[in-house]
């Protein structure tokens, strides 16, 4: 049976909001400075698809990805078709780059550009500079040879490209390090610049922990359950851990600095990082969690992750890598990455869609993922093959269509989800539990029939919490004196209910101790089940030591205890704003669907369809699979559900 998607749209009165005294009563912080951002949809591919660039330029999504690429990627393939540009130190070959430049242009005349910056060591560098980028980047950020030539390579790309391709490109996206995603591989191994450069950073702060980085066996082991480094016995690990995340952002900022000086303000400068929300037991050595430091350079106007590689299937959540609430919080888009391949093809689509209805209901799940969060997003056609199919195509050119009449709006969630990246350089990632500190939570809180926000505890200060009922502090082991009065204060108040999980506040910045535990989660560390509790100061605590006990079913229930609004009653992935809503499922059938206030019209964009009219609940059918887009019009914004 072929997928039925239904998209609907509507006009919202947000002055009538305010008027009604709605939840969100203002646009968060950074909104207004994100809508001034371009919003990119473009094609992008690893390989020429200049068949498919035509076919996308046809279809509305004229805006390219090209890459700029001299490296293989790690299956040991090219990460471009075109010969290297950067054949030496100060040796390029421009002919390369302008034939990818003038493929592009005769399939698709109107393509606008997203230009990709390859700051990896090609293979000649490798031997000129004794290392890789590729596999080892906080490494090369550490040699100052190495930055200084691959600055001048990235500049003399700039120069040359806005000299002759500089009317056709739009934006610039900084790449380097494992997958050219400013990732490391090295799990703490060590090397004579990684060891010169701990040494020196070491003695910036007056400590001395050796001659050399931490031991890869020492730092797989930790003192609290080999699970949290203890900070009076542990310290150097800690120590590490901050100085290796240091590396990689200190490295692309550097490059951000000086190709934002180059390149005109009209244009916008990208970069692959913040991904929090990355795959287990790497979260600490992963290389990203300085990432609050990128999120707010003025340099950079947008990050780039891909979507959740662990629950990608039919019924997954989707959902970002990076914290989108704090590229938000700084007024930055981020770039949703679809790189999902379909049904048939032989390497990237195998276990994960297996119909050609999968293809149309997991394609429109991203979109509307990204559409929800305002996000910029790109169909990343890998190796080519992914988009063959006309019907695909088909749903990608209604996407692109809904997208284009689809305005920015601010969320409407009221569950909010913190990441934490001071605590998890306390942890030994090596530890299986590490998983419960990073996307498994968020994961099953994005199928719980409600829609979510995402923030780092940095964040905590800066926004306005008022809108959640729902905080999710599932990585919080740090609670230091400064961070317990900012918590209460601002989380541990107003009626929330706060979720915790393993061990809240096990570490005040130089002890630990699993008795101050009791404090924030109600009872004591390790006390099993779920528990509940009414705290002093008018507040919720819900604790379970084990992650694995909130299910997107016991999350589903805390939600409703807590009063964060559920669009449906099923635990289904929900993506909403003020002006959009979409609803994924894997099986079909009748749903009641509840919205936040009355709508006048629930209209059908495609068809004309008026699906409900003064309406704060109605039915909706859904194909086994589906994903359905809805909007919203609000003509009598005061009459609202609550009245």
């Amino acid at each position: 049976m072929r997928i039925r998607t239904t998209f609907i749209v509507a006009s919202l009165c947000a002055a009538g909001l305010a008027a009604c005294g709605a939840d969100r009563v203002a646009a968060p912080v950074g909104f207004e400075q994100q809508r001034q951002k371009r919003l990119w949809v473009t094609y992008r591919s690893f390989n020429r698809e200049l068949e498919r660039t035509g076919q996308f330029g046809a279809m509305g999504v004229t805006n390219r990805c090209i890459f700029a690429a001299n490296t293989i990627n790690a299956f040991g393939k090219p990460y471009c078709e075109y010969p290297p540009i950067w054949k030496g130190i100060g040796e390029y070959d421009w002919a390369a780059f302008d034939a990818q430049v003038e493929d592009v242009l005769k399939v698709s005349p109107d393509a606008w550009l997203m230009c990709m910056i390859d700051l990896n060591t090609p293979y000649w560098a490798t031997h000129r500079f004794w290392l890789d980028s590729f596999t080892d980047v906080t490494h090369a950020a550490c040699d100052a040879v190495w930055v200084s030539e691959t600055k001048r390579w990235m500049l003399d790309f700039i120069d040359y490209a806005e000299s002759r391709w500089g009317d056709r490109i739009g934006a610039y996206i900084l790449s380097g390090g494992g997958t050219s995603e400013w990732y490391e591989y090295d799990r703490g191994r060590t090397s004579a610049n990684k060891d010169a450069a701990w040494v020196k950073w070491c003695r910036a702060k007056g400590l001395d922990y050796g001659a050399s980085v931490p031991p890869r066996p020492s730092l797989a082991k930790a003192a609290f359950e080999d699970l949290v480094y203890d900070p009076a016995t542990e310290p150097e690990k800690i120590e590490y851990w901050k100085f290796h995340n240091s590396l990689p952002a200190g490295a692309l900022l550097g490059f951000a600095k000086a190709a934002r000086a180059a390149i005109p303000r009209s244009k916008e400068l990208g970069a692959f990082f913040g991904y929090f929300f990355v795959s287990d037991t790497r979260q600490t050595s992963f290389g990203h969690l300085d990432y609050e430091r990128v999120l707010a350079s003025p340099d950079i106007d947008f990050f780039v992750a891909p979507g959740n590689y662990s629950d990608r299937a039919i019924g997954g959540c989707s959902g970002s890598q990076l914290v989108d609430g704090t590229a938000l919080r700084h007024g930055k888009r981020f770039l949703h990455e679809i790189d999902y391949g379909p049904h048939d093809d032989e390497f990237w689509g195998k276990g994960c869609w297996k119909t050609l209805d999968d293809d149309l209901a997991g394609n429109t799940r991203e979109a509307a993922f990204a559409m929800a969060r305002n996000a910029n997003y790109w169909w990343f056609d890998m190796w080519g093959g992914f988009y063959r199919n006309p019907v695909v195509r088909e749903r990608i050119a209604a996407l692109k269509k809904i997208q284009d009449e689809l305005p920015d709006a601010p969320s409407v969630a009221q569950a909010l989800i913190v990441a934490d990246p001071e605590s998890i350089y306390y942890l030994n990632e090596r530890n299986p539990s590490e998983r419960a500190f990073g996307q498994a939570m968020r994961n099953a809180l994005a199928k719980t029939g409600a829609t979510y926000d995402t923030c780092s505890f940095g964040d905590l200060g800066a926004i306005d919490l008022s809108p959640y009922r729902l905080v999710i502090l599932n990585s919080t082991l740090l609670i230091t004196p400064e961070r317990e009065k900012l918590l209460k204060e601002k989380v541990l108040t107003e009626g929330r209910t706060v979720v915790w999980t393993y061990a809240p506040g096990l570490i005040d910045g130089r002890l630990l101790d699993a008795k101050r535990v009791e404090q924030f989660a109600g009872v004591p560390y390790g006390t099993p089940g779920v528990s509940v509790t009414e705290m002093p100061g008018g507040w919720r605590a819900v604790y379970a030591h084990d992650y694995t006990l909130y299910t997107r079913e016991k999350l589903a229930e805390i939600e409703t205890l807590a009063g964060v609004h559920r669009y449906v009653d099923r635990c289904l992935p929900v993506f909403a704003k003020e002006n959009f809503l979409g609803i994924h499922t894997a099986e079909g059938g009748e749903m009641d669907v509840h919205l936040p206030k009355r709508a006048a019209r629930v209209k059908d964009l495609l068809t004309g369809e008026t699906v409900a009219t003064n309406a704060v609940t109605f039915k909706a059918a859904f194909a086994s699979p589906d994903t359905r887009l809805f909007k919203l019009e609000y003509t009598s914004p005061c009459d609202n559900g609550n009245k």
